[in-house]
């Protein structure tokens, strides 16, 4: 059937439209009839899930750190209907019929910011040499983690979820949109960031070039429902204490989403 959004989405209620005060010039602002809200970009998170076992046993907190240090995500297009023409009559007019369509979609980007001692830099470069030596070009993975060499051994599976503001109010349909991906791995090792230029002292936030297969469908919308539930608690301000207030006594995140799925830990 064409693909509609999971019961869990934020899913606008279009019978608003017909109100006569939808638009005519200006909005009616008043409390009773301001039941609308333009969507508002700017709030997001991802979500790793079957990383590869030789990434997390020398990396095991790769996840935690490039899910909260997530600065940009970049690479979703439209994906449009072709059509092809159909010529008739002497004047050869033409008229459009659907032919096809491509998904497309396969590849993204994700921006970290960089710390002093190269966290980013080197878990990818880890993940990206063990696929493909810069050197010999050959795969160094399989030999030093003792395992076949096979697509499903080096990419991993990633969620992106897009919210309204209100990002932690899960139990009122607060999800925008979301996507999953497959057959997921990095595309580069980052080094421009190494150049110097003099009286340059800026922070580097390192973009990774990712290809992967997009996919969309309810089943993902309610399995991001269920994730981002579970994945952060939110110290709002109210909830900051002076005395109680280290990082022993704080509540933690839960890191169980990372790695695992509704049907299983992977």
């Amino acid at each position: 059937m064409p693909i509609l959004p999971g019961s869990q989405m934020n899913i606008y209620d279009d019978s608003l439209a017909a109100n006569k005060y939808f638009f005519q010039g200006a909005f009616n602002t008043n409390q009773d009839t301001l039941n609308y809200d333009p969507f508002l970009p700017g709030y997001a998170f991802i979500f790793w899930f079957k990383l590869p076992s030789w990434i997390t046993a020398n990396f095991p907190n790769f996840a935690a750190l490039t899910q909260k240090n997530f600065m940009a995500f970049s690479g979703l297009s439209d994906i449009d209907l072709q059509t092809v023409a159909h010529n008739y009559g002497f004047a050869n007019n033409e008229y459009h019929v659907a032919s096809s369509i491509q998904k497309q979609n396969d590849e993204f980007t994700l921006r970290h910011t960089e710390f002093s001692g190269s966290p980013i830099r080197n878990a990818y470069t880890f993940w990206v040499s063990g696929i493909r030596d810069p050197e010999t070009g050959i795969a160094t993975y399989p030999k030093f983690a003792g395992i076949d060499y096979a697509a499903k051994n080096h990419t991993a599976e990633l969620l992106y979820v897009v919210t309204r503001p209100d990002v932690n109010n899960t139990g009122k349909n607060n999800i925008e949109f979301a996507c999953y991906y497959t057959a997921v791995m990095p595309k580069r090792i980052p080094l421009n960031h190494l150049n110097f230029e003099l009286g340059s002292h800026d922070i580097q936030n390192l973009e990774i070039p990712f290809t992967g297969n997009l996919h969309i469908s309810p089943q993902i919308d309610a399995f991001a429902k269920t994730t981002l539930d579970t994945a952060y608690h939110f110290h709002v301000e109210e909830e900051f204490d002076p005395v109680s207030n280290s990082d022993s006594q704080l509540i933690t995140d839960s890191t169980t989403p990372a790695l695992t799925r509704t049907t299983g830990v992977y």
